[in-house]
């Protein structure tokens, strides 16, 4: 009995279990889920949602419905549409995200742009130069501005190495052909035009170089570069200023030279020896005189080309200084050599200086036979800049920059409200 008993026991289990795994077989059906439906009604809703979040939840609960129901034969309807629909909806998706992401950065810096804060001008510019560099090229101009603001306006030097940078930047893509919208932003930042922007991108590169990296050599040929464009930077004293001070430098280590040289004469000296040290002379004083003409010439166009009273009286100084080391006879003719010095057309300063020699004083002594210098002692040295920190003069004259005020570029706030998808 007892072996019948557990036998019949087992019958029961048994049975008790194939009818578990019938009713468990049934249940993971999934064409016979109602969630086939309910879904189903949440993927075409959700569809009809077009923003981001919308599109979002319908390819996560489209893929959700295919993955699930995708061979169920009542799904087959629904499913083929997804096929079709859910490639072009994630192109669409994409779209929004990268315009959502565009219209943050546009944001970013016109807000930048409207608080003057410049870390973040330059930082969304970097981003938009980056991601879209044709679209916003212009903001190259911004970024290469900027830095000659500063440093004018409040002897700030934090942005002089990346103003050059993008002011560089931009004059070779100029010089390549690359296109611009409108050559700057309004209103402080616009150009107009590509020679204009040119005669610009030089006279920052200049005077950062000069002013803020005290390297006028350096300066010089980006200088004369901003005097030659046709642009505002032609009719601005200030390149013809600055490389007046660079011609004041040279003046200095030449009247050093000359200095040194005439300390070196020596009454032993063999008249071969006298003579090669007046012949050195003479050639340093010709090379000063060359070099004196074009300091006036330059400080003489800065002077034309200013009307403020402040600012003539101390080029006039700066005049009198290089036409003092030049001739001996004080001021006397000045006034004629200036105003012909500024009809002449300006001279590169990277070209060579034509030195000038003057005629021979008429020797008293006809018995000498020992040369003698020209002069025994180096002329005075022609002086430094007028201010240590910036030039003389204005250095954005009315004219230079139109408009007044920081305003977003318009083209930007267009962009930044445009619908895609």
């Amino acid at each position: 009995m007892k072996t019948i008993f557990r036998y019949a026991n087992l019958g029961l289990l048994v049975a008790a279990m194939m009818a578990i795994g019938a009713v468990a077989g049934m249940a993971q059906d999934p064409c016979a889920d109602p969630e086939l439906t309910t879904l189903g009604d949440r993927v075409r809703a959700e569809f009809d949602d077009k923003s981001i979040a919308g599109r979002t939840k319908f390819l996560a609960s489209g893929k959700q419905f295919q993955d699930k129901y995708g061979k169920c034969e009542p799904a087959q309807a629904l499913n083929t549409w997804l096929t079709g629909q859910m490639p072009k909806t994630k192109v669409t998706l994409d779209a929004l995200v990268e315009a959502e992401a565009k219209k943050k950065m546009i944001e970013r810096f016109n807000a930048g742009l409207l608080a003057k804060n410049w870390d973040e001008v330059y930082a969304s510019s970097k981003d938009l130069l980056q991601k879209y560099p044709d679209e916003f090229r212009d903001l190259e101009f911004v970024l290469g501005t900027i830095g000659y603001d500063e440093l004018y306006n409040k002897n700030n030097s934090k942005y002089n190495d990346e103003t050059v940078r993008f002011a560089r930047q931009a004059l070779a893509n100029m010089e390549s052909g690359k296109i611009y919208k409108a050559y700057g932003v309004p209103n402080d930042f616009l150009y107009k035009t590509k020679d204009n922007a040119t005669g610009w991108m030089n006279l920052v590169i200049g005077y950062i170089t000069q002013i803020g990296q005290k390297n006028k050599a350096g300066a010089a040929p980006s200088l004369y570069k901003a005097t030659q464009a046709a642009s505002e930077t032609a009719k601005n004293p200030l390149p013809y200023e600055l490389i007046g001070y660079f011609y004041f430098d040279e003046l200095d280590k030449l009247t050093t030279e000359i200095k040194a040289l005439a300390d070196s004469q020596k009454p032993e000296d063999t008249p071969e020896v006298a003579q090669q040290k007046v012949d050195q002379i003479k050639a340093k004083v010709a090379l000063a005189n060359g070099t004196s003409e074009r300091a006036i010439e330059a400080f003489a166009k800065a002077n034309s080309l200013s009307t403020a009273k402040p600012y003539q009286a101390k080029m006039r100084t700066n005049i009198e200084n290089a036409y003092k080391l030049r001739f001996a006879k004080g001021t006397e003719g000045m006034d004629a050599f200036i105003a012909e010095a500024a009809k002449k057309p300006f001279q590169n300063p990277m070209t060579p200086v034509t030195p000038i020699s003057d005629p021979e004083p008429v020797k008293t002594d006809a018995t000498s036979s020992t040369p003698t210098a020209p002069a025994t002692t180096a002329p005075a040295k022609a002086g430094t800049p007028t201010t240590t920190t910036k030039p003389a003069g204005p250095i954005k004259p009315a004219p230079a920059k139109p408009g007044s005020g920081v305003k977003p570029q318009a083209t930007v706030k267009k962009v930044a409200k445009k619908k895609v998808g």
